[in-house]
């Protein structure tokens, strides 16, 4: 399943297999990028440091992604793809370097980087396609579209400012159109594999997850423990512990690989929500730690700035892309945990947008969650088998 699809000409499927060592070592190298999107977003958190954080979250998200799709559909742990991948890492974390104080002080770095971590993957899967008849056209269309992704980035070292974002961003939508469900749809056939992509998403969703607590831990920390700060960060634990409790009981199944295997074309178009949609899931969570982190300053020195919107607005796409994923993975819920959610984010963006003292607009939002928890315990989901 590249981009979350599955191959339509598979024949059969395989028992998910669980990731390995290797690929554990690489989700903690994101950590760090995560890291410093979160700190940019938390030095600059106005409409503009929010889009420069949606932006930079979708690329560093896209390179996770294909890195980890590549390791799930070829399953090669030898030597040699251990070394490549270690080399990728390597690309990440002066990615990651290149992010401190904002890829505005040195965008060229950051394009050059990239586009050769997108230049690498070209040259993974063109090498496969190499080596393997059965998946050469598949690969050779992957190949394609990361190439193609690394010369616009490339290009854009040419390119002043704004010009040069605009590249970014349709070398990365030129990229995850042609290596992903146009692959596969010109493709002749893909290849089979163990799918245990649920698996990392369900990883990554913890990495996040422990980033939006660390905020949190920050906020109290920063601020000397003073009691309007300290509740601000039970709030905000509180949501991080509904939303792992929601993700985990109805958006997590690790089957739901070898499910879209077996449920043809509907199923490997829906496939793709799933795994695109927990870009604006993972985003969002960690938006929400640094909205909790800006509410505890805020809460100790009397301002009622952007911590609520910030917040109501992480909720709000929150909810957005667990109904996307729900629809990737088929997923039924009743009509009273529907409600419940569009309830939650309505309340969200109520609260936040109050004007009400942080304490009492991360509290209330943690209620909400609360209330979704719950609601989804006594009325547990569905997966279409």
């Amino acid at each position: 399943m590249n981009g979350g699809g599955v191959a339509a000409g598979s024949r059969g499927y395989a028992e998910a297999r669980r990731s390995s060592w290797l690929e554990l070592f690489f989700d903690l190298v994101f950590v760090v990028a995560v890291f410093q999107l979160g700190g940019l977003l938390n030095e600059d958190p106005s409409i503009h440091g929010v889009l420069v954080f949606a932006g930079l979250m979708t690329t560093i998200w896209w390179l996770w992604f294909s890195f980890s799709y590549f390791a799930d559909l070829f399953d090669d742990d030898r030597p040699p793809s251990r070394f490549v991948q270690l080399v990728a890492m390597l690309g990440v974390l002066a990615l990651a370097a290149s992010l401190y104080g904002g890829v505005a002080d040195d965008p060229a770095l950051f394009a050059l980087v990239y586009g050769l971590l997108l230049a690498l993957l070209a040259g993974m899967y063109g090498v496969v396609g190499w080596r393997r008849r059965e998946a050469r056209e598949f690969c050779w269309w992957n190949a394609a579209g990361f190439l193609l992704g690394a010369v616009l980035w490339f290009s854009s070292l040419l390119a002043p400012a704004p010009a040069r974002y605009a590249l970014w961003g349709v070398g990365l939508a030129l990229n995850a159109a042609v290596a992903g469900p146009l692959a596969y749809t010109w493709a002749g056939r893909a290849p089979v594999q163990r799918s245990h992509m649920p698996e990392r998403f369900g990883l990554f969703t913890i990495v996040v997850l422990g980033e939006a607590v660390l905020a949190v831990a920050n906020g109290i920390g920063d601020t000397g423990w003073r009691p309007a700060a300290a509740a601000v960060g039970v709030g905000g634990f509180v949501i991080a512990c509904g939303i792992w409790w929601v993700y985990f009981a109805s958006t997590f199944d690790q089957e739901a690989g070898n499910r879209a295997l077996r449920g043809g074309r509907g199923a490997v178009v829906r496939s793709y929500l799933y795994a695109y949609g927990h870009l604006l899931v993972y985003g969002s969570i960690v938006a929400s730690g640094v909205a909790v982190e800006v509410a505890a300053r805020e809460a100790v020195h009397g301002d009622h700035g952007v911590a609520g919107p910030l917040l109501a607005g992480s909720q709000l796409t929150l909810i957005l892309g667990c109904i996307v994923v729900y629809r990737g993975f088929d997923v039924r819920v009743s009509r009273r945990v529907a409600f419940t959610q569009v309830g939650l984010a309505v309340a969200a963006v109520v609260i936040g947008l109050g004007g009400l003292p942080p304490p009492a607009t991360v509290l209330l939002v943690a209620v909400a969650w609360v209330t979704l928890a719950l609601v989804e315990w006594r009325s547990p989901p569905v997966w279409r088998r």
